[in-house]
């Protein structure tokens, strides 16, 4: 009976293996140490550094466990990336790669602030499930076929989409139903956005796209 007992554990090793390396490795950080150093320093994939950021920024939702938030949120994060790939103004807006957006200071706190509760989901994702999610909605934006945010004719014809900044009004981070810059006149607001043939309710993420295409717009390839 022990012998078959053995026979078992070892037949399923390979199993338990491969279950175990669903979710990438734990990055870990001294008190000194910036979130951005130890990624670099893990030499991180542009995918898995893009994943890392959708699962702990679905997570500060509120609601991420839904695929349709995972997706979303990766189609803006390279929207952002796109648009400094052809834009200086975006470049220093934004940061330059997915490197310098997921870093950019004042703008993902999961990945800049060691303060945010979130930083520990980006530096070690645990939720089997929802790192896949995670990891296929950063493999579909950076492919970048059908964009949910390419709705615009000005969108359409450049193949960009202009919608950079969204907002989470049920984070526990979240200080009211509007982010601050809501009617400022630089943004504006999308409403609901229809991904393949679902819709994510702007009650669970308000998008917002430039008021403005940028005037130094460089020409595709």
């Amino acid at each position: 009976m022990i012998r078959t007992l053995v026979i078992g554990l070892l037949c399923l090793a390979p199993s338990l293996g491969a279950a175990a390396a669903d979710v990438p490795k734990c990055l870990t950080r001294d008190a000194s140490d910036s979130i951005e150093f130890v990624a670099a320093k893990a030499k991180l994939s542009q995918k898995e550094l893009l994943a890392r950021l959708v699962y702990a920024e679905a997570l500060s939702t509120g609601i991420g466990d839904n695929p349709l938030v995972h997706e979303a949120i990766a189609w803006g994060v390279m929207n952002r990336v796109r648009l400094a790939a052809r834009s200086e103004s975006m470049k220093k807006s934004f940061g330059s790669d997915i490197r310098g957006v997921v870093f950019r200071k004042g703008q993902f706190n999961p990945a800049v602030s060691t303060r945010s509760p979130f930083s520990r989901d980006f530096l070690c994702p645990k939720e089997r499930t929802l790192w896949r999610l995670a990891l296929e909605a950063a493999g579909k934006a950076m492919a970048g076929e059908k964009n949910p945010f390419i709705q615009t004719p000005w969108e359409q014809e450049h193949n960009l989409s202009l919608v950079v900044n969204f907002y989470y009004p049920k984070s526990v981070q979240a200080k009211g139903p509007y982010p601050p810059w809501e009617g400022g006149g630089g943004l504006e607001f999308i409403g609901d956005v229809m991904i393949g043939d679902k819709m994510l309710p702007a009650e669970h993420i308000r998008f917002y796209r430039l008021a403005r295409p940028p005037a130094d717009l460089k020409p595709g390839k």
